[in-house]
């Protein structure tokens, strides 16, 4: 067995996955299946009135009059047939976007649950492809494919019997297509899937290469790389459209085949209706009707195996869809959830914990045990990669420990709902985001339902006010994607406004006060020291400066902790620290530049 067979015979499953969807808009569904009908009778009525119109001509059987009420008849059966075709694009076109919004938000909701490892390992660009690009593909399936099959279907069907009741011989002769058709649909409909597969596969690369620029623009100019980014999306685009050109070749040979095979058939049916007509045992006007019922069976089978290519690029992008709905959430949610006290007094305990970011990966937490008391300042320092982001993350469960556990007020993180555990818990990180919108929406991401007064008084609180009322729009001021219209110590000001709203117990402070100014800098920390009031706070520091007040001091190195204790005391005891602070001492003096020396006299 080849490795496509699996694929085939999974080929119409994503049609089966859509069904509890489509559940909901039977009703649509219904009345659009019998206009469907209604539309098809109507096309397979027009041979059998062509043959009367042509045989009232041909052979006298009827006068003007006759001619007259049958052009008439046609007229009226043509525009009952444009209003049943209205109504049925209406209701299909209204369940398919139902459905299709509803597969959007379900795959985002299904997205924005999952853990940071699994964004970690994929590129954002690419999941937003997933959401537009794939769900796109399915889409024209549902509203457009789905319709055409039922209606190809029912043209095939009636076509097929009218024509045996009329004459079986000249039927035997019109079905000699069918087999063609078949097994030319099903090679070149392995070749359209693959292909289509790739496509979007690569169409997501290069968006996800597009999204990662338009992100990091600043850096990509100052490294002067435009023109390679540029020549990078261009080969990523241009492989894409090789890849179209070749889904290209393998629909138009799977439709010229099929449609040789299927006019072929006619051209048979031509010629031996048309040696039964010269022999009198047929009619004009059969044979023309005849042949309509032919073209009509050719057409049916032709957009079949146009619609059997669609159902090969649905399959593809169902398939990517559903892997992503249906990964597991590296997080598992407890069977009977705990729930944290509004009311507790927030203290945090590491018991034990190790962890490694993957099976086959070194331990970056070994053996800690650390205790933060309600409303005490613990700082964590160490060297790059010592492991103290990691272990702030454990506090919000961005991760799950490999071993022993991390509790708040004596209930395992594990044990919580990771919305109730986070709801209690403010993370001020050092590069604080801000989403592409106004300052007041920015700020409300702490708390919803704030009122004008609470957002200024949070405001005021991280000396954030300020600012904002010199803006034009003051609160309704865009800020730009990510906040690029804003200073770095406006941003951080801003997060820290939005973690006042929020009102945690808990605190994750990642060096929050880093990479600004002088001033900036006092600013945010003297906003910090307000935020920390009465909280658990821990802060993950890089600069010495910040932890001196710290009301503990947490060594860590190589994932332990080499020791704990207050500045003085770690600088008598700890040579890791002292090492650690000796050395941004000397940097610190390095940048100061000497005073100059007076010339003498």
């Amino acid at each position: 067995m080849t490795d496509d067979s699996p694929s085939r015979l999974r080929q119409l499953s994503f049609l089966r996955r859509l069904a509890p969807r489509l559940r909901p808009h039977r009703g649509k569904l219904i009345a659009s299946a019998v206009l469907i009908a209604l539309t098809s009778a109507i096309n397979l009525v027009f041979p059998l009135v062509v043959r009367s119109l042509l045989d009232t001509a041909f052979l006298a059987t009827g006068g003007n009059d006759t001619l007259d009420a049958i052009a008439l008849g046609l007229l009226a059966l043509f525009a009952l047939q444009g209003l049943l075709n209205f109504g049925q694009s209406y209701l299909t076109a209204s369940v398919s976007e139902h459905v299709i919004a509803g597969l959007r938000i379900d795959l985002f909701r299904a997205l924005v649950w999952q853990s940071p490892a699994f964004f970690a390992a994929r590129r954002v660009g690419e999941l937003a492809s997933r959401l537009a690009s794939d769900i796109g593909v399915l889409q024209q399936v549902v509203r457009f494919g789905v319709p055409e099959l039922l209606r190809q279907t029912l043209f095939l069907v009636g076509a097929l019997a009218l024509v045996t009741a009329t004459n079986p011989r000249l039927t035997a002769v019109t079905l000699t297509a069918i087999p063609v058709a078949i097994f030319v649909g099903w090679f070149f409909g392995r070749r359209v899937r693959r292909v289509s597969t790739d496509i979007q596969d690569t169409l997501a690369r290069a968006v996800a290469r597009a999204e990662q620029v338009f992100t990091q623009i600043r850096t990509v100019q100052s490294f002067t790389r435009e023109a390679w980014e540029a020549d990078a999306f261009a080969h990523e685009i241009d492989v894409t459209r090789d890849q179209g050109l070749q889904r290209a070749v393998a629909r138009a040979a799977l439709i010229g085949a099929v449609t040789f095979a299927a006019f072929g058939a006619i051209v048979a049916v031509l010629w031996e209706g048309g040696r039964l007509v010269l022999a009198g045992q047929l009619t004009a006007g059969t044979l023309v009707a005849f042949l309509l019922y032919a073209v009509t069976i050719a057409g049916a089978i032709t957009s079949l195996a146009g619609f059997w290519g669609n159902v090969q690029e649905g399959a593809g992008a169902a398939r990517r869809i559903f892997d992503l709905m249906d990964h597991p959430n590296e997080l598992p949610v407890p069977p009977t959830p705990r729930r944290l006290s509004l009311d507790g007094a927030g203290s945090i305990r590491f018991e034990g914990v190790s962890f490694r970011y993957g099976p086959d990966e070194p331990l970056v937490l070994d053996s800690i045990d650390l205790e933060l008391r309600p409303g005490e300042r613990v700082a964590l320092v160490g060297s790059s990669g010592a492991g103290k982001t990691t272990l702030a993350a454990l506090v919000s469960r961005f991760f799950d420990v490999s071993a022993g556990r991390v509790t708040i007020d004596g209930v395992d993180v594990r044990d919580v709902t990771t919305g109730d555990l986070r709801a209690q818990i403010g993370l001020v990180p050092q590069e604080p985001m801000l989403f592409a919108g106004t300052i007041r929406e920015n700020l409300l991401y702490g708390h919803p339902d704030a009122t004008d007064d609470e957002i200024i008084e949070a405001a005021r609180r991280a000396h954030a006010h300020e600012f904002v009322s010199e803006f034009p729009q003051a609160y309704h001021q865009a800020v730009g994607e990510r906040g690029v219209t804003l200073s770095g110590g406006q941003r951080q000001r801003l997060a820290i406004a939005r973690v006042f709203l929020k009102r945690p117990r808990i605190l994750i402070l990642d060096e929050a006060s880093s990479n600004l100014d002088a001033e900036s800098e006092h600013l945010v920390q003297d906003a910090l020291d307000t935020l920390m009031e009465g909280r658990t706070t821990l802060v993950i520091a890089h600069r010495l400066s910040t932890v001196i007040r710290a009301d503990r001091i947490v060594v860590l190195d190589g994932g332990r902790i080499e020791d704990e204790g207050t500045h003085a005391e770690l600088l008598d005891r700890s040579p890791v620290y002292t090492r650690l602070y000796r050395r941004q001492f000397e940097d610190a003096l390095a940048s100061v530049p000497e005073p100059s020396t007076p010339d003498s006299p």
